[in-house]
């Protein structure tokens, strides 16, 4: 959770890369269209209702003039560049892009209108001192304020255009952030619940494994010292289930065979025990404990609550990338079997959609004279 908390509080705007990429793109644009505009000159249609004459005199003036024209649209540029940038890093300092709509949209307008009359001002300022006397241009006071408007008003629109450009980046990146902060903080909650749940699950096996072992000792001490080196392993096992989300099948099988060992001595010729695992799914990763959980309540809720001889089976196969897991025993399945069964199967449930949602199944029911466990869940190997 400490994670997700730096996360969001370190989140970065819409700057970098993907700022250097939009500034570059729109100018570029920009570019693009006056130069076809400009290359082009005039649409023939505007010369439909003029005379050859007059047609011809306006083609010359708009040659003549197109040298003033990409010096005057270069500075536009040029000083467009130098706004958008300005306004850019005044955005990261005072951090407009996290104002709200009713808050951001005179901010931005009113930089859009200082920075259009400030670049309307120096363009057309040089024109007419610098560049209007090379080429005879009229400098009347009606002319000039016209092109200072019409200079103006371009230019409010091209960096209206890029300012509604701008703080769009700024939206989707912070949805994004958002996304992804939501997902960290939806991981970070799955990974305390599942080691919530496998802190759990130690004192279900401790306890279950010291009653197995005191029984031993009762009955055969040269097997129970035998069996302590057994209970080591599946004590370790639970122990460790924290470390790891997923393991990989051969491990779990090695605690599981110590614990039906375990039991094999505990009930002797009484438990026939099937072992069945396809080549193919040792190294598949399953849950810690997922199947030592399985089997440890059929022995608990099936075996031991039976009299007479009795069975296990378990069964692991790989079915069309979906991992199978079947526990099969002795025994019937009253309405209370699985609430006997304690956090062990709930906690199994509760794992398995944490980690693998809907993609993850599992079922319990009778099947003539046996109990039937059936786990499935996408390989994740």
């Amino acid at each position: 959770m400490q994670a997700v908390q730096n996360t969001t509080k370190n989140s970065t705007a819409f700057k970098g890369r993907g700022y250097h990429i939009m500034q570059a793109g729109f100018w570029s644009l920009f570019l693009l269209t006056l130069a076809v505009t400009v290359i082009s000159g005039p649409p023939a249609i505007a010369f439909d209702k003029m005379t050859p004459e007059m047609g011809d005199a306006i083609k010359k003036s708009f040659a003549a003039m197109q040298r003033v024209i990409w010096i005057h649209n270069a500075v536009m540029i040029f000083c467009g560049i130098l706004a958008t940038h300005l306004q850019h890093l005044l955005t990261l300092k005072n951090r407009w892009d996290r104002l709200p709509l009713r808050r951001l949209l005179p901010v931005a307008m009113l930089n859009c209108v200082l920075f259009a009359v400030v670049i309307s001002f120096l363009i057309n300022s040089m024109r007419s001192y610098a560049l209007g006397p090379s080429f005879g241009l009229s400098v009347k006071i009606h002319g000039v304020l016209m092109d200072y408007l019409s200079t103006g008003m371009l230019v409010f629109f091209l960096l209206g255009m890029w300012t509604t450009l701008y703080f769009a980046c700024h939206a989707f990146t912070r949805l994004h952030q958002l996304e992804v902060t939501a997902l960290r903080s939806d991981s970070a909650i799955k990974e305390s619940r599942l080691q919530t749940i496998a802190t759990q699950l130690n004192p279900h096996f401790l306890f279950n494994s010291l009653n197995t072992l005191r029984a031993l000792i009762d009955e055969n001490p040269e097997q129970a010292r035998n069996a302590v080196t057994q209970l080591s392993l599946v004590l370790r096992a639970s122990l460790s289930s924290t470390d790891h989300m997923l393991i990989p099948l051969r491990d779990e099988l090695a605690v599981v065979n110590a614990l039906l060992d375990l039991e094999l001595a505990r009930f002797g010729d009484r438990l026939k025990v099937t072992r069945k695992v396809e080549e193919n799914c040792k190294m598949i990763l399953i849950p810690p404990l997922l199947l030592v959980t399985l089997v440890e309540n059929a022995v608990k809720h099936g075996v031991s609550s039976k009299l007479g001889p009795c069975f296990l089976r378990y069964a692991i196969s790989l079915e069309e990338q979906r991992v199978k897991i079947c526990v099969e025993n002795s025994g019937n399945l009253s309405e209370t079997w699985q609430q006997k069964g304690g956090i062990g199967l709930s906690h199994t449930r509760e794992r398995l959609a944490l980690l693998f949602g809907d993609k993850a199944t599992m079922s319990i029911h009778q099947s003539a004279d046996c109990v039937v466990a059936t786990v499935f869940f996408t390989n994740h190997s």
